[in-house]
């Protein structure tokens, strides 16, 4: 039964990521929006929706050490598998603002946080309220970036709207048709989210329960099936973008959502209980600010991820898990 709530899950990923792409990269440009922006946001923020679950509920529970483990862990693999993965499908070309803004962004909210746990060895409330106040800031800079980034207008015949008339259409049959095109293309977006939550939620659980009857510990768990788990729908979503030759939702999707897990899944889950940091949890920290330094200097200086770099990337990941699976197993 496990088996095919895991199928069910992976499928309405896939499906949801699908339509998830091709809505929200309609929107972004009826509204003259970047897809960037649309991956940052709405497109992270449900793709986060498995982690977020994750990490309120072991909030509550008192057991949010494996929600640290599984941002960091979620975290690197953004980064090195998600990343790495879309730049061997199709180059990821880096905008000079992704450079000068949101790679930064995230790489100093990444410090924060390994300052945060090396401290004292914990998160605490205070420190997961900090958190939430960040996010609530973050979101604020990214709204007033996608307000001035709505300057082009487009007429009914796909060219810029110069002077503003919608092309000499009537005004009521213009707001009408546009209303009811992004309309439909809303609700296919908040349906495709709620699909990757049910989706993402499904292959969480079902994949936790088929490693516990296979024996597996729970340390193994989180370390392997939980964290690969919960980023599933970046994954496919991150895929199906490259597919789609639609590069800065990658970026945007990747960064986003490193971003809202720390800043709100890590924030939230601490706000409700403080999170004791494992003595080991240093190097993992440490990988995942090496790996995003190496995007980091890779953007600024070629302006794209290549394929040679995404196969480092992907590389390093493996390696990455493999260590950690086999120190867990001789321990």
């Amino acid at each position: 039964m496990q088996f095919i709530l895991l199928i069910l899950g992976l499928a309405a990923i896939i499906k949801s990521a699908d339509v998830l792409i091709d809505s929200a990269s309609k929107i972004a440009r009826k509204f003259g929006i970047s897809s960037f922006i649309i991956g940052i946001t709405v497109i992270a923020f449900g793709t986060s929706a498995p982690e977020l679950a994750v990490g309120i509920l072991s909030g509550i529970n008192h057991t949010n050490q494996l929600a640290l483990g599984n941002i960091i862990g979620s975290s690197l693999s953004n980064i090195a598998l998600i990343v790495g993965l879309s730049a061997i499908i199709m180059p990821l070309q880096v905008k000079d603002s992704v450079v000068r803004r949101e790679i930064p962004i995230l790489l100093g909210i990444q410090i924060i946080l390994a300052a945060a746990i090396l401290w004292d060895g914990q998160l605490s409330q205070l420190e997961g309220a900090a958190f939430l106040l960040g996010f609530i800031g973050f979101m604020l800079y990214i709204w007033r970036d996608a307000k001035h980034s709505m300057t082009i207008q487009i007429d009914a015949e796909g060219d810029i709207d110069i002077d503003g008339d919608g092309n000499g259409l009537p005004q009521e049959t213009e707001t009408l048709t546009k209303n009811k095109g992004q309309s439909k293309l809303w609700w296919f977006s908040i349906l495709s989210l709620l699909g990757l939550f049910i989706g993402g939620k499904l292959t969480v659980d079902s994949s936790t329960q088929i490693a516990q009857s296979l024996g597996l510990s729970e340390t193994l768990i989180g370390l392997t099936v939980v964290a690969l788990a919960t980023t599933m729908p970046e994954l496919i979503t991150s895929i199906m973008a490259a597919l789609k030759k639609e590069p800065d939702i990658v970026l945007g999707n990747c960064i986003g959502s490193n971003i809202f897990n720390i800043l709100l899944v890590l924030g939230a889950s601490s706000s409700i209980s403080p999170i004791h940091a494992e003595a080991g949890l240093w190097l993992d920290v440490a990988a995942m600010l090496v790996l995003t330094v190496f995007v980091f200097v890779l953007s600024l200086i070629k302006k794209k991820l290549q394929r040679p770099a995404g196969i480092f990337l992907l590389t390093s990941y493996i390696a990455y898990v493999s260590y950690k699976v086999i120190s867990v197993l001789v321990i």
